[in-house]
């Protein structure tokens, strides 16, 4: 599905009672824990839809990678001090990139337009349909 019909339901009324663009940046609002909450309560809008699946394949993925990272941080004390200063870099990368992720998909989501995190924004926009 293209962004610019996804982009068509930021003006089309929710079945959640919102506006479109405050339900989509509401479905980011606690990462994935919120997208589960709004993808279940929308049923019709595909914009709506389309930040719900981002906010639960996205963010839910960037999260489960830093926390991955940070078990392995753990698992590697027992291999040298500079794996577990590697992987725990790398974590608060990974933790970084989330927040960046989060805070520019609120934004875009309250503006209207279904911008598309990489690899993530393609899994989510199949899901709409």
């Amino acid at each position: 599905m293209s962004i610019a019909e996804i982009e068509l339901d930021a003006r089309a009324a929710s079945s959640t009672g919102l506006e479109p663009q405050f339900a989509g940046a509401l479905a980011y609002l606690a990462g994935p824990f919120s997208g589960i909450i709004i993808l279940l309560a929308e049923r019709t809008n595909r914009f709506v839809r389309f930040h719900a699946w981002q906010a639960i394949i996205g963010l839910g993925g960037l999260g489960a990678l830093t926390v991955a990272l940070l078990l392995s941080a753990f698992l590697g004390l027992f291999i040298s001090p500079t794996a577990f200063r590697t992987l725990y870099v790398l974590a608060g990368i990974a933790a970084v990139v989330w927040l960046v992720a989060w805070g520019v998909c609120l934004v875009k989501a309250f503006g209207g337009s279904a911008w598309r995190m990489p690899i993530a924004g393609n899994f989510a926009a199949r899901r709409v349909r």
